[in-house]
């Protein structure tokens, strides 16, 4: 199965497993691990018509989305890990970025709210721990709003090849080099809805002469249209859930 690669100039990479959507609970992000897929990694590819079922994507009833088509789809990539707690889409484009999709459940004990709250603090942790040992711009977190609530946005620097075992962006490997010059550069959105965790991510190497500001404004555009596609393609399909497949109200 072939992987996401980037530039062959640069072999050293320092391993720093930042992940975003795990079912493993309050551990220290620095100290988690995933290892290994419970499902797959299975590869699709397509051409012509059969395009579609490669940007027409359905995680059970969990969550869909289509992608925006930007470019035709090079391949798709997706299974669960960690035990079946975490699913994951993968879509690399022809000449393009590659993007990514993916959920794990909240633990029940757990408010969406809580959730989001853990998420964001972790983001700012990681952000300050990077920036320590590298530049405050390695790593940039800010928030935002969804149709679903509050977005916890990230932006990286210069990530490497990913491991097969954990692949990006459950696990965020950053190359170990400067900001500049830039090798890559990957955007993410994480937010919690229905009961799960979700990210939104985006990675990108850029063109021939294109500036940091410009590979972030397209990879911001495409992370942003994503958002929007999964959530209403999702709150159509909560909508047209027969009532007993419903989650209860909650009680006030």
């Amino acid at each position: 199965m072939r992987r996401i690669c980037l530039s062959a100039c640069v072999s050293r990479v320092v391993l720093v497993l930042l992940l975003a959507l795990t079912a493993l609970g309050g551990v220290n992000a620095q100290q988690r691990s995933v290892r290994g897929w419970t499902d797959g990694p299975y590869q699709a590819k397509g051409t012509g018509g059969s395009q579609a079922l490669l940007f027409d994507w359905r995680f059970l009833d969990v969550y869909c989305i289509d992608m925006p088509r930007l470019h035709p789809a090079e391949d798709v990539v997706y299974g669960t890990l960690g035990g079946g707690a975490i699913s994951y889409y993968r879509l690399r484009y022809q000449d393009g970025p590659s993007a990514f999709v993916v959920t794990s459940t909240v633990p029940k004990d757990r408010t969406p709210s809580d959730e989001y709250n853990l998420q964001l603090r972790r983001e700012q942790d990681n952000a300050r721990s990077i920036g320590a040992a590298t530049s405050p711009d390695r790593y940039r977190v800010d928030t935002g709003t969804s149709a679903f609530g509050p977005t916890v946005r990230v932006r990286l620097l210069n990530i490497g090849r990913d491991d097969p075992d954990e692949p990006f962006p459950v696990a965020r490997p950053l190359l170990n080099v400067p900001d500049e010059p830039l090798y890559s550069l990957s955007v993410h959105r994480l937010f919690v809805h229905g009961g799960n965790r979700y990210e939104i991510a985006v990675l990108a190497v850029p063109a021939e002469g294109e500036s940091r500001a410009a590979l972030e404004a397209r990879a911001d555009r495409l992370a942003d249209t994503m958002v929007t596609s999964l959530q209403t393609c999702t709150a159509r399909l909560e909508t047209s859930k027969p009532e007993a497949d419903k989650p209860a109200s909650p009680a006030h």
